[in-house]
């Protein structure tokens, strides 16, 4: 798609009917064992955060990105089973009806720390990917959509065209690092005369491995991915985007939730660390990121102990923060904390739509009473209850389990005694596993539960 196509509306809203029973198993699968969200069909199961995703949709996605060749930062907070990992993936969902690119990166101590910039790009480069099909298909990778833009202009222009495109387009446009721009072009260059060991050595040095710089050399690249070029990478990886063809993309970067130690207070890294994060934001905010969207999701925890010892971050996030809603979708914080729902009137809707799909995955046809009074009594008592944290989570655990049961075993509709029960079995697993994977970390960089100063 060029870029002086119009942003195609998203389609309806989907429904059951174009699930199949192996994708509802696999959604059941998912979100039954862990009450995390499906990588795919994420609208069956969705709930309570449509304000934010119309906002997003409508101001950002097709006003900012796909007419105005803007971009944009927002923070995305919530806390432990709050929902950030499954609100990114609704955003994902939303970017893939507009036709655009999208990476969605998990940001970890050891893989891809943000004060390691080199590790981001790559991190980006590896997880970029196009809308996928009804079928799923994937397309994943800097290299391959490359790749797969080429061959689609041989097989409709042919090659001498697509040799001429790749000399006036790719080998001139305005990319911040140039290395990046010889590398795209000789790649380009590479698959239209089927040179395949030159190919591979580009598309290697494209999705930041390691490739020595003598086989850069060799290759015309007199440069390699690192920590000190990565952030000038990303952005020529995001220019790039719309010369392919594509309207956009969206950036989704997601804290890991794991519990590490640190013997030293991370002073250091962390002022790194927001310094990357700060430059980030003044690229969105001067558009040297054209056609971005950058959401980052971290817990509350980072808005109360970092920004204040960063009074620059801060006064970009707002101080006092700003969230966004419908009659402000300028703020720059998404806060998961405050739903379209209250907390048992969302549960209800989860569960109905989880109803829904377990219907069709095993082609089971339950009393709809019977359904919707287990599921009515289990939102009561899980509220009543109202776990420390991760109470959503662990309701679609529950639920899914419970599900299960019905199904099996034989119908009834559950006391609140013996809902009770399961409740608490529930809760002693999830209780565990927030002592082994509670956050304390900001951008995959150790972090201590007690403020510590900045030096």
């Amino acid at each position: 798609m060029t870029r002086s196509t119009p942003p195609r509306p998203p389609p309806r809203p989907a429904s059951v009917e174009e699930l199949d029973r192996i994708q509802a198993r696999r959604i059941l699968a998912q979100m039954g064992e862990n009450g995390k969200p499906p990588e795919l069909g994420i609208a069956h199961v969705n709930a309570g955060n449509e304000s934010y995703l119309r906002v997003i949709d409508t101001a950002y996605i097709q006003d900012l990105i796909c007419t105005a060749e803007g971009s944009s930062f927002k923070l995305v907070q919530g806390t432990y089973g709050a929902g950030k990992t499954h609100f990114l993936y609704c955003v994902r969902d939303l970017a893939w009806r507009r036709r655009l690119l999208t990476a969605l990166v998990t940001i970890s101590p050891k893989e891809c720390p943000f004060n390691r910039p080199g590790a981001v790009y790559r991190a980006v480069a590896q997880r970029i990917e196009r809308p996928r099909g009804p079928d799923g298909d994937e397309l994943r990778g800097l290299d391959d959509l490359i790749r797969q833009c080429v061959e689609d202009r041989v097989a409709e222009e042919g090659r001498d065209e697509t040799r001429s495109w790749i000399d006036k387009g790719l080998a001139r446009a305005q990319l911040t690092r140039h290395s990046f721009r010889d590398a795209v072009a000789g790649f380009a260059r590479a698959v239209v005369d089927g040179d395949e060991p030159a190919a591979r050595r580009l598309g290697a040095w494209l999705r930041g491995e390691d490739v020595s710089l003598a086989e850069a050399k060799a290759a015309g690249v007199y440069e390699v991915p690192s920590n000190e070029n990565g952030f000038g990478m990303l952005r020529s990886l995001v220019q790039l985007v719309p010369r392919l063809g594509w309207q956009g993309c969206v950036l989704l970067l997601d804290e890991a939730e794991r519990r590490l130690s640190a013997d030293d207070k991370p002073t250091k890294a962390l002022g790194e660390t927001v310094d990357h994060l700060r430059e980030l934001i003044d690229l969105c905010g001067r558009s040297e990121l054209p056609r971005t969207l950058v959401l980052y999701a971290v817990t509350p925890l980072f808005t109360e102990h970092v920004l204040p010892m960063y009074p620059a971050l801060q006064q970009r996030l707002g101080a006092p923060i700003q969230f966004l809603c419908a009659s402000n979708p300028k703020a720059p914080v998404i806060d998961l904390e405050a739903l379209d729902l209250e907390p048992r009137k969302l549960l209800l809707e989860m569960g109905e739509r989880l109803a829904v799909v377990a219907r069709l995955a095993y082609d089971w046809s339950p009393a709809d009473k019977l359904v919707q009074d287990n599921l009515e009594r289990l939102a009561v008592v899980v509220t009543q209850e109202q776990l420390e944290v991760g109470h959503r989570r662990f309701f679609v655990r529950l639920w899914v389990r419970l599900l299960d049961q019905l199904r099996l075993a034989k119908p009834k509709v559950l006391t609140d005694d013996e809902l009770r029960s399961l409740v608490r079995d529930e809760q002693a697993l999830v209780t565990e596993e927030v002592d082994e994977s509670q956050v304390n970390t900001f951008f995959g960089i150790p972090y201590l539960a007690k403020p510590f100063k900045k030096k």
